[in-house]
């Protein structure tokens, strides 16, 4: 049996609205939900509700856009599982309804074949590059940036063992208590084979570590 829905409640002007305690993560596994979250601007709504609730005029406030446009795309959100309204408010005969996202992450779980023919990792690189290139631009983000792009020849064991700790510094972000006074930060990774020219291999014979790393492709996350 489905899980019964919370009804929101309806606070009076003086209460405020409280973060609730969002799940830690939730698969990407229906075609619905990749569309969803991989248009862009609704990606940059699910930023602005990830650590405080909104209205859909407190979001588009914030990026620039209309309060009917946002309104819309919340709503498509919330059909797809990946927003919620944990809290309403009238005033002036108006009801304001204030959305949070339904975990801290998404996961993505789809085959190519679902995701239009591209790796889901494709759409998660774009949204943090994009994302990345935003807070140079306004001139934040510069103190946390580290230059380089370090390759290394490994073996399996290797391999293994660096994608762990990896995924340990990924698990320990997560787990977080997220400060309200705090600085959002976005952390993106992307550990994987190098293509085939950088083998030495011929290019008929894959490499050991393409075929190691295929699993940790499909663990790929998205903040």
């Amino acid at each position: 049996m489905p899980k019964k829905a919370t009804v929101p409640k309806t606070l009076p002007d003086d209460v405020p609205v409280e973060m609730p305690d969002l799940p830690r993560e939730l698969p990407i596994t229906t075609l619905a939900q990749f569309k969803a979250v991989s248009h862009p601007l609704r990606t940059r709504i699910l930023g602005v509700i990830q650590h405080q609730p909104a209205t859909a005029k407190q979001v588009a406030d914030r990026l620039g856009a209309s309060p009917g446009a946002i309104g819309h795309h919340l709503k498509v959100l919330e059909d797809a599982g990946l927003a919620q309204v944990v809290a309403k408010r009238v005033t002036r005969g108006i009801i304001a309804k204030y959305y949070t996202r339904t975990a801290r992450i998404f996961m993505f779980n789809l085959p190519k074949e679902l995701g239009g023919g591209k790796a889901s990792s494709t759409d998660i690189f774009n949204t943090a590059q994009r994302e990345f290139m935003g807070a140079l631009d306004e001139g934040d983000g510069e103190s946390f940036a580290m230059s380089g792009f370090p390759r290394a020849k490994l073996s399996d064991e290797k391999i293994e063992h660096y994608a762990q700790r990896i995924q340990a510094i990924m698990d320990d972000l997560l787990a977080e208590k997220p400060d309200p006074d705090g600085t959002s930060v976005g952390l993106f990774y992307a550990f994987f084979a190098s293509p085939t020219y950088m083998q030495n291999l011929p290019a008929s014979q894959p490499s050991t570590p393409q075929r190691r790393l295929k699993s940790a492709s499909d663990k790929t996350k998205r903040a």
